[in-house]
């Protein structure tokens, strides 16, 4: 079991590696599918009052 399970991790590995590098394609970035890409941040910070005394 132990050699399978060493061979999937072998192969797996050098499948990794069949494509090659990664290049970004030239020209400008895509539109976003789904909205702006970045949401507005909320504040979520907790609201403080001055201690009463």
């Amino acid at each position: 079991m132990s050699r399978i399970a060493a061979l999937l991790i072998i192969l797996g590995l050098a499948a990794c590696g069949m494509k090659g590098q990664l290049e970004r394609p030239s020209g400008p970035a895509p539109e976003p599918l789904l909205g702006s890409g970045k949401a507005p941040a909320k504040d979520v910070s907790t609201p403080t009052r001055p201690n009463a005394q």
